[in-house]
């Protein structure tokens, strides 16, 4: 059999390569015709030009035209199909009887008309008892016969229905239509208007409904009577449809106006029907009279008639009747037509293909019989086979070149192991033998059930879609074989699929490289955009890794073309929901922009290392979370200009979404800031080891032991300087766990200043101070070594080794003194909330029993360090203090640990009557009130707990009005803009707790949760930013010098 090249879900016009590829040879003398036959398989397109072009030639009969059509589309009720011919400027139409040859008919009609005012349709006519019962077990069949019946009321009967009839059958054809919509998805606004700019009302309600209902009104009665059928499946709103229209048109049955016996003496209206029969009917209001079943049928033969009229005559002969019945017609041409609806009926229900119908031969109306199954299977063996309907798909723009450029011998691929799976079959890796390069590895496509020409062509879509693309971003097609078994030959990415390679490489890819592979899969779909066409399956599996530092995008088996600013909408197949864009998932309507929100979500899955989208949720509620505002959460140590990025590709008006050009240009400055900031990192981890290191002095020899108490160091004497042992404790801790510029106090002067301390590097207090303080001095930065000893020369040696043995005696005295108070590291936290000392200068380590040696800037007022407080003990103003400790656990709720308390970054004031530092402190205790309690609570708890902090502010806003005043004019400014810093964190933790309250039954719960507990700590830390602010206003005033932050 001639081969078939078919895909519904095309819509554009063939080239005339793709002609050129799908001829076939044909014995000589063979008449080579196309026949355009319309039908009603969904596809892409207006249900008016769905069609297939079929080459057929002399001895092809209408049958094999039906038989190849219904082929491709697995129908099981073959014997329910027929072909209609009508003229497109007149109401003439013709039933084409299965036995007719094409050629014959063609040259009989084509004479009085041109062949393009000739419009072949095939529909389902001839329908069994019971049909929609029947047909529910023949999905192609029940989903075509409700398109005719669909296409038919919108054309003959649809502007004359009831307007409640009309929106029911309307909302019917909507909820069928977009199967994977929410019930409730009319209801945003947004939808609605999708569905009425973008595919258009008349799509689905008649024009005089749209007319006659001003537009308000009618979007109220769509979206109320959608409700009644929000529930409901694609059969069962078919059958609902079938429902509510049968009343109003019998789709199920045929009438005709004729008259009983060989005169116009009974006048009736003839019904033929899988319920009726044969029946007529006197007039519209009688009950119809039986004539005949189908089964008692036992000849067919119409003529036309002996009067002038050019009556028609059918006769058919009953069984157990004495005489034939005769019915005269209007013409020749409806009597044939009864003729082919009886004659259809007849051969269903006796199961059989031969014709009841009796012609006189010198009409030569009759073709040569189809050849049977046997025939057929023997394939192109035959020539004369090629006769039967060879079908091209008109619509399709994939085509190989006629050169066939792409074809490869297959004498030139090795075959290797198989390397994965495909949708069609696996893939194996290989080696292309070519003059160019004798080795070139490649990737290997086979298709397992390419028997059928319908999967091959099918299978060969993604090489035909592949060649038209040179993108180094972009998988290259080398070549195909199509002969079988078919296969596609594309260049191989050695490390596999981008989502196990993630997987892989997790703990060894870094940030760059990450964000690098977004940006280059941004200018490959840049470049698709360009050419008009949407991929459709963007995500991390798809995406294939050449290199370590290069990505290719693959897979092109779901990408369409679009012309101008159309779109394409799927009819069939699977699609990946959860990385689909909201308007593809409720109206299968894929464009740029849906692209671009794929490209979101595959961005995601990079930065999280390959995990899939939507862990745990189903498909069927994605579309719910995505439409109730829930977005993917940020993947950490993202950074932020990157995932504001994706959330602007997951905005759900497809027009707010940025186009891939913009994407592109946008990955490339992250990208480039990235880079910049590793290598600032880079920069920052030698200084680290340097200062690891410092005391080698560049040598390999290893550092020295730490001094015995009581003994001075084994190098005071030579190096003048104390060991980095004693001078920072914490120093391991920071060079192998935190990145950040918070290690050590800055040393202005000398080689430290009074105050310095080191900071807990994950202490979020100073996460949110206004400016980071540098590890070195300029000079040291500059230099990249320190030469230690030089630095210790400001002093003669044996002041400089005596200083350096008392400060080691200050160090004994304090380890001896925090071993008596070890018992005193975990207090009650209750307590230490409202007893803590609020000189907050420096913290205890990550162990809590870690002493912080601060040596003195001047010699001559050396001092032991001050004793940190007893925790728990009364002192002034503790509470600020205690917002130090970062908040351990979302789950487990905000615990406060005890600090080591140094000397204030302000100088000591007198608080007494201080309303300023009453209200910080309050505010403060308001936010570890809020900590403390919102773990457990519900989310109705959490206004209250949110007002009291509010409420407090307020109080300290008003106290800090009442007060700048009497400050120096100079420090309103500044404090004018910690106030405003201090609402813009009230405002945030707000917003905050709406999302909180919003997921709190979603997977985002935990996140927005925590993010509530981060904006109040970041509150309190800028209140107390706040006091600092002031108590520095309040030292210039009195002509006080404020000590160093």
């Amino acid at each position: 059999m001639a081969a078939a090249y078919l895909d519904p879900n095309l819509n554009h016009t063939a080239s005339s390569g793709a002609k050129a590829r799908l001829s076939m040879e044909r014995s000589p003398g063979a008449m080579e015709r196309v026949l355009k036959v319309f039908h009603y398989f969904e596809s892409n397109n207006e249900p008016f030009t769905w069609a297939m072009n079929i080459r057929h030639g002399d001895a092809t009969d209408v049958r094999g035209i039906i038989q190849k059509i219904v082929d491709c589309h697995k129908v099981k009720n073959v014997a329910c199909f027929g072909i209609r011919l009508s003229h497109v400027h007149s109401e003439e139409i013709h039933w084409l009887h299965p036995d007719m040859g094409v050629s014959h008919i063609r040259e009989k009609f084509e004479q009085n008309h041109p062949a393009e005012e000739w419009r072949y349709e095939l529909r389902v006519r001839y329908l069994p008892k019971g049909f929609l019962n029947e047909f529910s077990e023949d999905k192609p069949t029940l989903n075509f016969f409700y398109q005719q019946v669909k296409n038919d009321y919108m054309l003959d009967i649809a502007d004359q229905v009831d307007q409640d009839i009309a929106l029911k059958l309307g909302c019917l054809e909507i909820r069928r239509f977009y199967r994977e919509m929410r019930g409730n998805a009319l209801e945003k606004k947004s939808n609605y208007e999708l569905l009425e700019k973008d595919v258009g009302l008349r799509r689905f309600f008649p024009k005089s409904l749209l007319d006659s209902v001003k537009a308000k009104t009618l979007r109220k009665l769509i979206q109320q009577t959608f409700r009644q059928f929000a529930n409901l499946n694609e059969e069962q709103s078919i059958l609902k449809f079938f429902e509510i229209l049968s009343p109003v048109y019998r789709f199920d049955k045929e009438c005709f106006k004729c008259a009983l016996g060989s005169s116009w003496i009974i006048s009736v209206e003839l019904a033929i029907g899988p319920e009726e029969g044969i029946s007529y009917l006197t007039d519209k209001g009688s009950t119809p009279t039986h004539l005949a079943n189908f089964n008692q049928v036992q000849t067919i033969q119409y003529s036309n008639s002996d009067d002038k009229d050019k009556k028609g005559t059918l006769q058919l002969k009953i069984a157990g009747a004495s005489e034939p019945l005769i019915i005269t017609t209007p013409s020749l041409n409806i009597a044939e037509n009864m003729a082919d609806l009886i004659d259809g009926y007849c051969r269903l229900v006796n199961g059989i293909m031969q014709s009841f119908i009796i012609r006189s031969q010198k009409e030569g109306e009759r073709a040569l019989p189809s050849l049977p199954n046997s025939a057929k299977m023997r394939g192109s063996s035959l020539a004369e086979t090629d006769d039967y309907a060879e079908i091209i798909d008109e619509e399709d723009t994939y085509t190989m070149p006629s050169t066939r450029d792409y074809e490869i011998q297959r004498e030139r691929i090795e075959l290797g192991r198989c390397i994965g799976e495909g949708q069609f079959g696996d893939v194996h890796q290989g080696i292309y033998t070519s003059p160019e390069n004798p080795t070139l590895q490649v990737a290997i496509k086979t298709c397992k059930n390419c028997t059928s020409d319908s999967v091959t062509e099918k299978f060969l879509q993604e090489a035909l879609t592949m060649r038209q693309f040179d993108h180094p971003h972009i998988v290259k097609l080398i070549g195909v074989i199509t002969e079988n078994p078919v296969w596609i030959i594309m260049e191989l990415c050695t490390l596999g699929e981008l989502r196990s390679f993630l997987q892989v490489r997790k703990y060894s890819l870094d940030l760059a490289s990450l964000i690098l592979y977004a940006h280059q899969l941004s200018t490959a779909l840049s470049y698709l955009e360009s050419k008009r066409f949407v991929h459709r399956d963007i995500a991390a599996r798809n995406v294939l890794v050449s290199s370590v530092d290069c990505v290719k995008l693959g897979d092109f088996g779901l990408s369409r073309y679009m012309e101008d600013s159309t779109y394409y909408k799927a009819s069939k197949g699977k699609l990946p929901i959860k990385w689909m864009a909201p308007e593809s998932i409720n109206f299968r309507r894929f464009t740029s922009a849906s692209d671009v929100w794929m490209f979101g979500v595959c961005m995601w899955e990079i930065l999280m290392y390959g995990v899939k989208p939507f862990q745990g949720v189903k498909n069927n509620d994605v579309i719910g979370r995505i439409e109730n505002g829930e977005r993917l959460p940020m993947p950490p140590n993202c950074p932020p200009t990157l995932y504001s990025l994706m959330t602007k590709c997951w905005a759900y008006d497809p027009s707010r979404r940025p186009r891939f050009n913009e994407l592109k240009q946008q990955l490339s400055t992250i990208l480039e800031e990235e880079k910049v900031q590793q290598e600032e990192r880079m920069r920052m981890e030698q200084r680290r080891q340097i200062t690891v290191s410092w005391d080698s002095g560049g040598s390999d020899e290893a550092p020295p032991k730490p001094s015995r108490p009581g003994y001075p160091s084994p190098r005071s004497s030579d190096s003048f300087f104390p060991s980095p042992q004693h001078m920072v404790q914490h120093n391991h801790y920071q060079v192998s766990g935190y990145t950040g510029s918070h290690g050590i106090s800055p040393m202005p002067g000398s080689i430290y200043s009074a105050q310095a301390g080191v900071l807990d590097p994950h202490d979020t207090w100073n996460h949110h101070r206004p400016q980071d303080i540098p590890i070195w001095p300029q000079n040291i930065e500059d230099s990249g070594t320190m030469d230690m000893r030089g630095m210790g020369q400001m002093l003669p040696a044996n002041v400089m080794e005596e200083r350096l043995i008392r400060q080691q005696q200050e160090m004994e005295e304090d380890q001896r003194w925090l071993e008596q108070e070890e018992k005193f590291l975990k207090p009650d936290p209750r307590s230490l909330r409202n007893n803590v000392d609020r000189d907050d200068g420096g913290l205890l380590g990550p162990t809590g029993n870690q002493h912080i040696y601060q040596p003195v800037g001047k010699p001559e007022h050396a001092a032991p360090p001050k004793k940190p407080p007893r925790p728990g003990a009364p002192t002034h103003g503790g509470s600020i203090a205690s917002l130090n400790s970062p908040i351990d656990s979302y789950n487990e709720g905000v615990k406060i640990q005890p600090q080591e308390i140094s000397p204030p970054p302000t100088a000591n004031l007198d608080r007494s009557n201080d309303k300023v530092y009453e209200n910080v402190t309050g505010l403060v205790k308001a936010v570890i009130e809020m900590s403390s309690k919102i773990q457990p609570a519900t989310p109705e708890e959490y206004v209250p707990m949110v007002k009291e902090v509010g409420l407090a502010l307020r109080t300290l806003l008003a106290t800090v009005d009442e007060t700048i005043p009497s400050l120096p004019a100079s420090t309103h400014r500044e404090i004018e803009m910690a106030q405003k810093l201090l609402n813009s964190d009230l405002a945030e933790l707000i917003g905050k707790m709406k999302l909180a309250q919003q997921y709190v039954m979603t997977t985002l719960q935990h996140e927005y949760k925590k993010q509530m507990l981060t904006a109040a700590h970041a509150l309190a830390v800028d209140a107390k930013n706040l006091l600092d602010v002031i108590d520095q206003a309040r030292l210039k005033m009195i002509g006080g010098q404020p000590r160093p932050l």
